[in-house]
């Protein structure tokens, strides 16, 4: 019965999507939500001056859908968005993070984060599928 139910959620979000894409048809933005629950993260970072608990950052990665093990890859690769403070209390943006959220700022508008339908980027089955805002 489980799978049943997970398989309509992720129905339901897919269709959730694609009504909002339909309806939004004057809107400048057409992204996935993958792309825009990864900088939606850094975002709410950077509107905290960029500096949050490790606790903070796993509620926003439950508030966009993700699972708080999901964001180790911040902390990874040559240029990681995140680092940890040096005395490991607190998660803070690198440049490189910075530069992330100020580019998509420049592309998407900086209130682009409260213009986001929430309950369907906050639902964890959609993750390739398009959102217009």
């Amino acid at each position: 019965m489980k799978t049943i139910l997970s398989e309509l959620k992720e129905i339901e979000a897919k269709v959730s999507a694609l009504i909002n894409r339909l309806e939004s048809k004057n809107a400048s933005i057409t992204t996935t939500i993958g792309e825009v629950r990864k900088i939606a993260i850094l975002e709410e970072i950077y509107r905290q001056g960029g500096t949050v608990t490790p606790e903070e950052i796993s509620k926003f990665a439950r508030k966009y859908g993700k699972s708080p093990s999901s964001t180790a890859g911040y902390y990874s690769g040559n240029k990681p968005s995140l680092a940890a403070s040096s005395d490991r209390q607190a998660r803070v943006l690198t440049e490189t993070g910075k530069l992330v959220v100020e580019e998509t700022r420049d592309k998407w508008g900086a209130d682009w984060l409260d213009r986001i339908p929430l309950d369907i980027v906050g639902n964890e089955y959609t993750p390739e599928a398009k959102l217009s805002f």
